[in-house]
């Protein structure tokens, strides 16, 4: 077994449930032993090591030139509820081996070289992505509980602001990650090179019917919100697929009123998702969709919004770098955005922000399923290790 494998095997023995899977919360204890395996191949590293209040690994190796900027690599030792082995911990098991190689080499970077283990990247209590946030300075501080949430845990606002990092000094921040989707399988591709992170947009879309009997009420004449809401559904999937193929649609939840067997449904409700690159092609798809219901005469629809995160693009001379490296390896790759959140876009809004994919089996991820080849996770890592090597040579 590679030293990679042992590293991630390590990290995944902290949270494993009897049927295979992985469970790591955020600032539970299964998460903090992750950390403690991490920091301890941190320090055997020649790294120096902190914790901070926001649960957050970071491990520093100094550069040999004075007042050059740090190049950062990292990402979450989170999971899911019942997750995988490898989202989130390859990326910062293989920043452990990009140090291990060059050490191995005898090559030593003019940059310092920085590596975080973030905390909370997957949803929970704290929300999304709650390591970076604090981290950058982006954690929204007004939001209703958040004391009462940290105290659960130890910890006061007060200390999480003090967490926020100046990046100032810093060239970029570097992720290598799981695809967790299955393009570069089924395309046989190696390496992702990632242009973007998707915005995601949602909204609460609710139809309104009658309810009446289910069984004295005819066909003829039924304003079933149930039925006029599974049109639109089935309208806006075809709608999303010929706009464009990666753009994405999800109906996630729904809510049906009064909700008995014998009675016509008069209110549903449900959460529409849509996720792309370009917030025209996800604007051009709600005013489609938002058409397509008002063509719907059974049941009245209202749209109202929920949540937008913005797309982030990721740097575009690091995008070339990585490119450049890739094939320099001998790797086989391809452009393609991330329809999943991760904390480089956190990271992409305060220094210029990479990303790294290897495929996905199947694309299945936050799942015991998850898997990617030891051929493909070693790739990975030759393709991180020349990116930060290349950058290296710059100021």
């Amino acid at each position: 077994m590679s030293k990679l494998l042992e590293t991630l095997t390590a990290i995944g023995e902290t949270g494993r449930n009897e049927d295979g899977s992985y469970t790591r919360l955020a600032y539970s204890g299964e998460y903090f032993a992750a950390v403690d395996v991490v920091k301890r191949q941190m320090e055997e590293l020649g790294l120096q090591t902190q914790v901070d209040a926001a649960g957050n690994l970071h491990g520093v190796l100094p550069g040999t030139e004075a007042g050059l900027k740090s190049i950062i690599l990292g990402s979450h030792l989170d999971t899911v509820p019942s997750g995988g082995l490898y989202d989130g911990a390859y990326g910062v098991a293989g920043a452990l081996e990009v140090v291990r190689s060059l050490k191995n080499q005898k090559i030593q970077l003019r940059h310092p070289l920085e590596i975080y283990g973030f905390n909370g990247e997957e949803a929970g209590p704290m929300g999304l992505t709650f390591g970076s946030s604090v981290l950058t300075g982006l954690l929204d501080y007004e939001q209703p509980g958040l004391a009462e949430k940290l105290a659960v845990y130890g910890h006061t606002p007060a200390e999480l602001k003090h967490c926020r990092r100046d990046f100032a000094r810093d060239k970029c921040y570097l992720e290598l990650h799981i695809e967790q989707g299955g393009v570069l399988e089924n395309q046989k591709l190696q390496i992702g090179v990632v242009s973007g992170i998707v915005g995601i947009a949602s909204y609460k879309v609710t139809a309104v019917g009658k309810s009446n009997h289910a069984g004295t009420t005819l066909m003829v004449g039924r304003r079933d919100a149930l039925v006029a809401m599974s049109r639109l559904i089935v309208a806006a999937d075809e709608l999303c697929r010929s706009l464009d193929e990666n753009l994405v649609l999800t109906f996630g939840t729904s809510k049906c009123w009064p909700g008995a067997s014998n009675v016509i449904s008069g209110k549903v409700e449900c959460c529409l998702e849509m996720r792309h690159l370009d917030k025209g092609k996800t604007d051009q798809l709600f005013l489609a969709v938002q058409e397509a219901a008002r063509k719907i005469t059974t049941a009245q629809f209202t749209f109202e919004p929920v949540n937008y995160d913005a797309p982030v693009a990721c740097d575009a001379h690091l995008m070339e770098v990585i490119a450049a490296a890739a094939g320099k390896t001998g790797s086989s790759f391809k452009l393609m955005p991330s329809g999943a959140g991760h904390d480089a876009a956190l990271m992409a809004q305060r220094v210029p922000a990479g990303m790294i994919f290897v495929p996905s089996k199947g694309g299945l991820s936050h799942c015991s399923e998850e898997w990617t080849s030891p051929k493909d996770l070693e790739q990975g890592v030759a393709v991180l290790t020349e990116t930060v090597q290349m950058l290296d040579r710059e100021d």
